[in-house]
């Protein structure tokens, strides 16, 4: 039994939120779950849901309420967010979640001072900078998951044309959540052989299809599956409980988030995914990698499109 187990607060019940709160539940992560929507007899639908799927998983105190009952929380996740209707790219609803997030984020962080903040809404690294502005917290308790769901992604299809399990492969990718992401290759490794350049082992007959190539198939991820079902739910369910099950644990796990960056490779003033090590007080490190300069300039560039695009949203 967990004995570290907290109060997590979910602010958004949709198809991502109910679908962590399932996660959350199965896994055991917090002694009381709060779910908090626009549409509150939607979220008592999926409390009373989730209270009767307890008896095949783990007991936990689980309701809905209104914004007021998050109070104390210890972990806040936030997907709450405008309808994705006709969505091209994630900050086409920077606008509409900007306004949103003016309205939830200095209620939430009143209600619970000492919370860690995870943010899922899309443009997810702008939403997290604008989420350590509006609730004053330390950076260290404000994170976006970024990243880390095109990571594994990403790690997902090198697995499945390698025939190499994800775990034993490492590779990341870094920047925005978002159109001008990029591949750390120059680092990532296969066991500890190089794949700068190609994948070193496979099973069986490597594929024909380029490291670019599973690069761009994993950074269109989300879109493909948005455009053939309307939504993603469940890897950014999963992605987002690992950094729970961090925090709650205390692990030390290294994953790459959306932090705010101040300094690295002359960026300031915006949160982009880096590696972080994560534990119970939030961002314990960022680990500043030694990347190639291509990458280095790849970098920089994303800051520049997500500052640009704060800059029109009206996020200071």
């Amino acid at each position: 039994m967990n004995q570290n187990k907290q109060k997590i607060s979910l602010v958004g019940v949709g198809r991502v939120g109910s679908t962590l709160a399932l996660t959350i539940l199965i896994k055991d992560l917090a002694k009381e779950m709060v779910l908090v929507g626009e549409n509150i007899h939607r979220a008592q639908g999926e409390a009373y849901d989730l209270i009767h799927a307890s008896s095949f998983a783990h007991p936990m105190k689980i309701y809905a309420g209104p914004i007021e009952a998050t109070s104390h929380s210890d972990i806040i996740v936030v997907s709450a967010s405008v309808p994705m209707t006709n969505m091209k790219n994630r900050l086409d609803l920077g606008i509409g979640n900007a306004k949103l997030f003016r309205n939830l984020i200095p209620q939430l962080s009143q209600l619970s001072p000492e919370a860690i903040f995870i943010i899922i809404t899309n443009p997810v690294d702008i939403m997290t900078y604008f989420t350590i502005r509006l609730s004053h917290f330390p950076p260290s308790r404000v994170m976006g998951t970024g990243t880390l769901i095109d990571s594994g992604r990403f790690r997902s299809l090198l697995g499945l044309y390698s025939g190499i399990h994800p775990e034993d492969i490492h590779a990341y990718i870094l920047g925005e959540h978002g159109e001008s992401e990029f591949p750390v290759l120059s680092l990532a490794d296969f066991g500890g052989m190089g794949m700068e350049n190609s994948l070193p082992v496979c099973r069986k007959t490597c594929p024909l299809k380029s490291l670019t190539e599973v690069f761009e198939e994993a950074k269109d991820g989300g879109m493909l599956v948005y455009r053939h079902k309307g939504y993603t739910n469940h890897a950014i369910a999963l992605a987002t409980c690992t950094l729970i099950e961090a925090i709650v644990n205390d692990s030390g796990r290294i994953l790459p988030v959306s932090t705010l960056v101040d300094g690295y490779l002359g960026v300031k003033d915006m949160c982009l995914s880096m590696p972080v090590v994560l534990g119970r007080e939030g961002i314990l490190k960022t680990i500043e990698l030694n990347m190639n300069e291509i990458e280095k300039t790849a970098f920089r560039s994303s800051a520049a499109v997500l500052k640009k695009a704060a800059q029109e949203m009206g996020v200071k």
